[in-house]
């Protein structure tokens, strides 16, 4: 219900019009990465892989159930919650959580979903990594490791791109339905064709980094 409900402001009231390339449901349990600018990227994903498919789960920082709306939705579907600390003891719960998430995941329908850059973009964090990529930082491939590890083999990788256009973007300009358009691109991968990951994230942040881009 939070879902369709949030598709319809998105869709119906704010009219914001989405630019997809690619199928949005192609698998029932598919893994989902994402680049990350905006909390506004949440209920994008949830339209994209939930209004016609499967619930879809996110590893999200423990600081996002604070957001109104959105964590109080997190919340309240229990998603997995991550420390993302550089302690031992929080990599290593953390190391649990997403463990026990991949799992769980393909026993029922179902998409998970890993923002691998770790945190938004921001142009700022972007100097600081001295990312290479257009509007993008770099990716972190340790919870992908850990996913591949422990996910049914025949699992596909659904990839999302984000395009919100050269404006700043920030969730409470998206509430107000700015943009108007969202373009979005969407590929499939095996999990199972991916030897090394780091590798493999690197290339389509390169891709991604190309779709930005061109875009504009």
């Amino acid at each position: 219900m939070a879902v369709r409900t949030d598709s319809f402001w998105m869709r119906d009231v704010m009219g914001i019009e989405f630019l997809v390339d690619g199928e949005p449901n192609r698998y029932s349990s598919p893994i989902v990465i994402c680049n990350h600018q905006s909390w506004f990227d949440i209920p994008v994903v949830q339209d994209l892989v939930t209004r016609d498919g499967p619930i879809i789960k996110f590893l999200i920082k423990r600081e996002l159930v604070w957001v109104p709306v959105i964590g109080w939705i997190c919340l309240a579907l229990n998603f997995p919650r991550l420390y993302r600390g550089k302690d031992k003891s929080l990599r290593a719960a953390d190391y649990s959580k997403i463990q026990g998430a991949t799992q769980d995941h393909g026993a029922e329908p179902g998409a998970l979903l890993v923002f691998p850059e770790g945190t938004r973009f921001t142009a700022n964090k972007q100097r600081l990594q001295a990312s290479p990529y257009e509007r993008l930082l770099v990716p972190k491939s340790g919870g992908m490791k850990i996913i591949k590890a422990s996910a049914d083999p025949a699992t596909h990788v659904m990839d999302i791109t984000i395009d919100y256009g050269v404006e700043p973007v920030n969730i409470w300009r998206c509430l107000h339905g700015r943009p108007k358009q969202i373009a979005i691109k969407i590929r499939y991968y095996p999990l199972a064709d991916i030897d090394d990951m780091q590798t493999w994230l690197n290339e389509r942040w390169q891709e991604k980094s190309a779709f930005l881009a061109d875009a504009h």
